[in-house]
């Protein structure tokens, strides 16, 4: 951090909506799959669905330890989004929508924050006049 500017302290950067979208499905048919993999749409998920229920028939107790891994990896990355949050100075809001963020997405959220982009350019001075 020592050779970077300081970040605004309401930095905060929206994941790509395909990511939130991809994740979520994907959360969504591993918690289907574990509960009640009988249930599970194909006509929203098509191909998937069958693959999802087939794990959820056959190999319930894989997608349960798979699930809930996630779950548990997701709350760890939550407790580093709010670590970053600290170390950057940012405020309390923002850092409430890092730690939301970061469990639903995991990684593709803290990226971010473990690696923020500059995206505030420095403004060249200007020449004083005498």
């Amino acid at each position: 951090m020592g050779k970077y500017k300081r970040l605004p302290e309401n930095y905060f950067k929206l994941t790509n909506p395909v990511v939130i979208s991809v994740v979520c499905v994907g959360l969504y048919l591993l918690l289907m799959a574990w509960l009640d993999p009988e249930n599970i749409s194909p006509t929203f998920f098509g191909r998937v669905a069958n693959l999802a229920t087939w794990l959820g028939l056959e190999y319930n107790n894989a997608v349960k330890q798979i699930f809930l891994s996630t779950v548990a990896i997701h709350v760890g990355e939550m407790i580093a989004s709010v670590y970053y949050c600290q170390k950057l100075k940012l405020n309390s809001t923002v850092t409430l929508a890092w730690m939301v963020q970061t469990l639903f997405l995991g990684i593709f959220s803290l990226w971010y924050l473990i690696w923020p982009k500059r995206e505030i350019k420095e403004v060249p001075k200007s020449k004083e006049t005498d």
